[in-house]
């Protein structure tokens, strides 16, 4: 009965089959094969190898040269196990020339240790092919634990572990590179008819098996290529769905006036716009004058003037008779947001809320009662904004800042305080690097602000060792003295055994009393929230000299005075991190400077470190970032709900990632739901590949 259910299983086999009913698969190899994430066929097909090794061509015995590995056919002459006392036991062989006429030349003298199990594999006169380096002896060549092929009497049997580009896999513990080859060959090999064309001049199964087991590195290199573009076409493919989806089935909130209000605001403004933000506003404004929702991101440097645009942008919404709504991550930053929008809009005649945890209970009914009214134009806040209690009359404009964890499969909350969806715009300090932006924001539009204001000096940024500590300081005191503030970034609050590096509290220690003669203050994360607002109105205000602080500085405080900026053990923070800590000085036009500390010899870590101290421009820093940690540690593809990448690689494959967006765009504008006949298949693949996401909006299935 159980061998009749098997049967059924190899009957109807897909690639959805579980591996434990493959040829030599069984429950334990199946456990084994679990821990790689090797489940399925499909699971199998997509296991692609981590490098390749050309074990080509294979030659005779008397042909060894030795200088490297080889691949190498002979015959077995004579094999036997030796058994020590106290040692392994030793399985020896003697392989020669299969060609009798060569066997004039000294033979190969192959070991293998623990392996008493293959006096039962190699039989006398059996052809082998051997693979390793061998190490010239006195009585000829002798070879330790290579790699073998046993080959078939008939010459039938294909080789797969020699004599051809062979592919080199992860592997797990319990789990050789041999059987787990074997494995996928058989599978690629048997059932790769399984796997469907669902684009027009493909063979996907021809594409597999030279994936896996190339015939030259051309043709691994083409089906590297096609792969690559297969998994970003279904990526953008599907995030071009979305937005088509998304401007069809939602009416935009049209914005036709207003244009006198706006010009009004820009000529009140004390500087005048750079190119970029000039770009940045005419895109926005254009959106909002649409008949579809704006989606937009907006991106710039630190400094460089996204606050002004997206206060002219929610003047523009108010000028339109709507609401506009700011929400930003920290109740610093969203602070700073307030104050900065109540003085630059309130004297034009509009009110600006503010609403955060912080509020007493009589101020938050205050302001959740005149949003729902309609009484407050703007109102900025934190997360509160997307509470169930937080409720507009007519939001017309949602503006989030520093929503770096902000993905494009998932959409705020704050969209869905208005009745129609109101426009959408996303600002970010931190630059996205192109590829990132095209995956993660492909259904936003972008613009991006390059330029920092008029009169702005580059940041001087110098990467020191410990010895250098006493001419930093005097270096520090000099700058204090002639009306500079600076602070002082720690990694850690307190003192933590397993990590070394220097602590906030030891730290503000050591400089209260190295600068006894200057007012110090000391800000992190396990201080109160009233204590931490008290610390930074006193830096802000110049009450304090010198701020020792975690990085919880690093977003949203704005204190153009702040000429110095020291990093203690500046390995420890990433690129962008980095470039956000100093991006908190240089932010009035004083020259200012960046000092990372740090004695690292670690060669990753000098590499960054060295990179950065070159490096001005925070989309530089960006793309650098993206090289060095790649896409997964940068934003976590699971937060966003982006499938992990099988096999494109979002730096090296970015040609590749921009073709297959054009198409796939191109295919939407046609086609926005796939409906028509020839794109059956592909709608298929869509489905089997996105259809574990959460927003289940766009119908595949």
């Amino acid at each position: 009965m159980v061998s009749d259910q098997i049967q059924d299983k190899v009957f109807e086999i897909n690639l959805r089959t579980s591996v434990r009913f493959l040829k030599g698969v069984g429950p334990e190899r199946c456990k084994i094969l679990s821990r790689l994430g090797l489940e399925t066929l499909e699971d199998l097909f997509y296991f692609f190898p981590r490098r390749y090794e050309n074990r080509s061509p294979i030659i005779p015995v008397s042909k060894i040269t030795g200088i490297e590995k080889e691949c190498v056919e002979g015959q077995v002459m004579s094999r036997g196990l030796i058994r020590t006392r106290h040692g392994p036991a030793i399985f020896k062989m003697v392989v020669a020339d299969v060609n009798t006429a060569a066997r004039r030349t000294p033979p190969l003298f192959v070991s293998w240790f623990n392996r008493p199990y293959l006096s039962k594999v190699f039989l006398p006169k059996s052809k082998v092919v051997l693979y390793g380096k061998a190490e010239k002896e006195s009585k000829g060549f002798h070879m330790i634990h290579p790699e073998y092929e046993i080959l078939d009497g008939n010459g039938e049997k294909e080789i797969i572990h020699s004599g051809r580009i062979v592919p080199i896999y992860p592997l797990t513990e319990d789990l050789s590179q041999k059987s787990l080859r074997h494995l996928i060959f058989s599978t690629v090999h048997q059932h790769a008819g399984l796997i469907k064309n669902f684009l027009p001049g493909q063979d996907l199964a021809a594409t597999f098996k030279e994936i896996h087991f190339p015939e030259n590195f051309d043709a691994q290199k083409k089906a590297y290529e096609r792969l690559v573009f297969n998994e970003f076409f279904l990526m953008q493919l599907l995030v071009q769905m979305k937005k088509a989806e998304f401007q069809k089935e939602n009416a935009g909130i049209l914005h036709g006036k207003g244009d006198e209000r706006l010009e009004y605001f820009l000529q009140s403004l004390e500087y005048s716009l750079t190119q970029g933000q000039s770009q940045a506003l005419g895109d926005i404004i254009g959106d909002m004058k649409k008949g579809r929702p704006m989606n937009r991101l907006i991106q710039g440097e630190v400094g460089s003037g996204k606050t002004v645009i997206a206060a002219a942008a929610l003047l523009f919404t108010a000028a339109n008779g709507f609401q506009g709504a700011l929400m930003a991550p920290t109740e610093v930053l969203a602070q700073q947001h307030y104050f900065y929008l109540t003085r630059m809009l309130e004297p034009l005649g509009l009110r600006c809320g503010y609403l955060a945890q912080g509020l007493s209970p009589s101020d938050r009914e205050k302001t959740l009662s005149e949003m729902l009214q309609g009484t407050l134009d703007i109102v900025v806040g934190t997360h509160a904004l997307i509470e169930k209690e937080a409720r507009f009359k007519k939001l017309g404009l949602a503006v989030v800042d520093e929503q770096h964890k902000f993905g494009v499969f998932q959409r705020g909350a704050l969209k869905e305080k208005a009745q129609n969806p109101p426009h959408f715009l996303v600002m970010t300090a931190t630059p996205i690097p192109r590829t990132l932006a095209l995956t993660l924001y492909g259904d936003l539009d972008i613009s991006a602000i390059r330029e920092l204001p008029k009169g702005r000096k580059p940041i001087t940024t110098s990467w020191v060792s410990e010895n250098k500590r006493e001419a930093v300081y005097r270096f520090l005191d000099e700058k204090l003295g002639t009306g500079g503030q600076a602070y002082v970034v720690c990694p850690l609050i307190g003192s933590e055994k397993t990590v070394s590096a220097k602590s906030v509290i030891a730290a503000y220690k050591e400089l209260t009393q190295i600068f006894a003669h200057r007012r110090v203050g000391i800000l992190h994360g396990r201080m109160k929230g009233e204590e931490k607002k008290k610390i930074m109105n006193a830096f802000k205000n110049h009450g304090l000299d010198l701020l020792v602080s975690t990085v919880v500085i690093e977003v949203g405080v704005d204190v153009p005075n702040a000429n110095v900026m020291i990093v203690e053990n500046a390995d420890k923070f990433g690129l962008a991190q980095l470039h956000q800590l100093r991006g908190r000085v240089g932010r009035g036009f004083e020259e200012s400077f960046c000092i990372l500390f740090s004695n690292t010899d670690n060669p990753e870590s000098v590499e960054r470190l060295g990179a950065f101290e070159k490096m001005e421009s925070g989309f530089d820093v960006a793309e650098k970032d993206l090289a060095l940690r790649g896409a997964g540690d940068i934003v976590g593809e699971k937060q966003h709900g982006i499938p992990e990448l099988r096999i494109g690689d979002l730096v090296r494959d970015i040609a590749i990632l921009e073709k297959a967006r054009k198409e796939a765009m191109a295919l939407v504008e046609k086609d926005p739901k796939l409906e028509r006949p020839e794109h059956r298949l592909l709608k298929k693949a869509l489905h089997e590949r996105f259809k574990v996401l959460k927003d289940k909006r766009v119908v595949l299935a």
